[in-house]
């Protein structure tokens, strides 16, 4: 709540300034961004039990033996959401502290990496992917529109052209204005970037 009314949370000391965030004064979410398919393209988290085990009864699954095409795959945002805890665990096992709320140190490395104008060596569309020094890549290229239609007789954040049944994900309900765009350092769709975790491991100040 901000003065009252139900247009946020204040926007938080750290995350004041960083390149491409709206002042807009309120807290804008996500955070950061991982991958998340699902199986979409043969993409997904791989996974293995190292309990030899397979029993039913204790859980099933497959062991770490064989090609990884064989193993076990999962996705999606419950996934994703444990996959960015344990990248935390590590930051915590490295720096022996608990660091409570990791967004203070997630910005202001991101607002060291990108500065006042975003980083052309960490854009997730042309980095070398196996050698660089980047804790985010910033990701510039594609949004998080999807298709949209009326809810109840209305219009909610969608635009639908006269004739059709569809529309896309908009901020305007008159006028196609995607919702929501990447853009160079935060923005909606992914936040400050998506993760190097060895790099965001290493680079923890101490």
């Amino acid at each position: 709540m901000v003065s009252g009314s139900c247009v946020g949370y204040p926007k938080p000391y750290w995350q004041n300034g960083i390149v491409g965030n709206p002042r807009d004064g309120v807290r804008d979410i996500p955070d950061v961004a991982l991958f998340a398919s699902n199986g979409f393209w043969d993409a997904y988290y791989v996974v293995c039990w190292s309990d030899p085990n397979t029993s039913p009864d204790v859980g099933g699954g497959f062991t770490c033996t064989g090609a990884p095409s064989t193993w076990a795959g999962f996705g999606g945002t419950s996934v994703s959401s444990p996959i960015m805890a344990a990248i935390q665990a590590l930051v915590n096992q490295k720096t022996k502290s608990r660091w409570g709320n990791p967004n203070t140190v997630y910005y202001a490395l991101a607002d060291g990496e990108y500065g006042r104008s975003g980083s052309s060596a960490c854009n997730s569309a042309t980095v070398d992917k196996t050698a660089n020094h980047c804790i985010f890549y910033d990701v510039t290229q594609g949004d998080n529109q999807s298709v949209c239609k009326k809810f109840h007789g209305a219009d909610y954040d969608c635009y639908i052209a006269k004739g059709d049944k569809y529309g896309v994900l908009s901020t305007s309900d008159t006028s196609l204005v995607p919702a929501y765009l990447t853009n160079v350092g935060w923005d909606f769709p992914s936040g400050i970037g998506s993760v190097n975790a060895y790099n965001l491991v290493m680079s923890w100040p101490e």
